[in-house]
């Protein structure tokens, strides 16, 4: 059988399959080894999803796997659609996608390739993972309702419908509760995961008036944080109570505030006034407000804590904060506009998705630098773990 002929049949399988391309990028990214190539070709065992990184393309049904020891391509993953969304759960050795059109979630079980897909009465737009990576939740945001899909039974445990349009949502650190910001709604509404519930309202003052908010947790699970774009506070919530504890006051635009791996402190982007303001959680008071840029999206942080990066799509680069010296750093360029991304639960490495070049880029976080980057299949949206270093990726 010829290579083309092996990756078209693994690729309607939907197991892992090399393509040409893919065989490219591995002769690309590592030193030339025959024995290695050969033995990433052939494997199909992916259950051991701590050990890879995954990128899913967005412009076509491939899923490239990254092995995180070397940074090798291992080949491709076929979900069965363009994977607009990825989530992967080590518990269940599984990958689950949607594309945010079809009426179902892919499921894709890591240790054998098979794949199924879970029917649903709407397309979700978002999808997000249990902390313990037994269950999923697929929410349509514009019609307000969320399904809980068991990965290790593949089936949808609950769903809860009725709800105005979501903002944003997040597991408690259990995976017992959903925590949902919805139009409309005085605060956030508390789901039980497992009946699909509404059992609890955390009031929150300005939430219901704001267009865009934002929900993340501590580390510990404890407590919740909540930013309501137009509100100059953030909101902490005690999630062993259910109950509003007190508000920071941070930007007034920014949309949600990022606690770092270890909890240290929370970093809150606000891009219309271009600033980062880091807070200390040890004190729950402003540390330091520091310089941004445009187009910050998102934050990840490393290296025990010592360190924040926010990237700028706009800049094409890495903002760099020091968080000992509570001070901005050099800056990291970056060679393609930056998608999302992922830390290694050690905090060492960030790998980044780069949407406009077809790579990815590996981040070293101890010493502040572009290790390498690892050209990948099509067009890059994200690079994703079953484990990250924070919370909120």
């Amino acid at each position: 059988m010829t290579m083309a002929r092996f990756a078209r049949s693994a690729r309607g399988a939907g197991i892992l399959g090399l393509s040409a391309g893919a065989a490219m990028a591995v002769i690309a990214s590592i030193p030339p080894d025959t024995t290695g190539t050969q033995a990433a070709q052939g494997k199909s065992d992916l259950s051991a999803a701590a050990r890879y990184v995954f990128i899913p393309s967005r412009n076509a049904p491939i899923v490239t796997v990254v092995e995180r020891d070397g940074d090798r391509v291992l080949g491709t993953l076929d979900p069965g659609l363009v994977p607009r969304q990825v989530v992967v759960s080590e518990a269940a050795s599984k990958l689950v996608a949607i594309d945010e059109s079809a009426r179902g979630v892919s499921i894709i079980e890591l240790a054998n390739g098979r794949r199924v897909t879970i029917d649903l009465d709407f397309a979700p737009h978002r999808l997000i993972a249990s902390p313990d990576g037994y269950v999923v939740a697929a929410a349509d945001l514009s019609g307000g309702s969320v399904a809980f899909i068991e990965l290790m039974r593949v089936r949808v445990r609950s769903q809860l419908t009725g709800l105005s349009p979501i903002r944003d949502l997040m597991f408690g650190s259990d995976g017992a509760f959903l925590y949902v910001a919805a139009e409309r709604a005085n605060g956030i509404v508390v789901v039980d995961a497992a009946r699909g519930k509404q059992i609890e309202d955390i009031a929150v003052p300005g939430l219901r008036a704001a267009d865009t908010a934002g929900l993340t947790r501590s580390p510990s699970g404890r407590m919740g944080y909540v930013k309501a774009q137009g509100s100059g506070t953030i909101s902490l919530v005690d999630l062993s109570n259910f109950r509003r504890v007190r508000e920071i006051e941070v930007g007034r635009d920014a949309v949600k505030a990022f606690p770092t791996g270890f909890g240290g402190y929370l970093v809150v982007p606000d891009n219309s006034e271009k600033t980062v303001t880091i807070i200390a959680n040890a004190s729950l008071t402003v540390a330091a407000m520091l310089e941004g840029a445009a187009d910050m999206v998102t934050v990840y942080s490393g290296w025990f804590d010592t360190l924040a990066v926010l990237p700028s799509a706009a800049e094409r680069k890495l903002l760099v904060y020091d968080l000992d010296r509570l001070s901005r750093a050099p800056d990291i360029a970056l060679p393609g506009i930056p998608g999302a991304g992922a830390v290694t639960p050690d905090g060492a490495k960030l790998y980044l998705a780069l949407h406009d070049v077809g790579q990815v880029v590996v981040i070293d976080l101890q010493r502040r630098a572009l290790l390498r980057t690892i050209a990948v299949a099509s067009d890059p949206a994200a690079a994703i773990m079953a484990k990250s270093f924070d919370v909120c990726h």
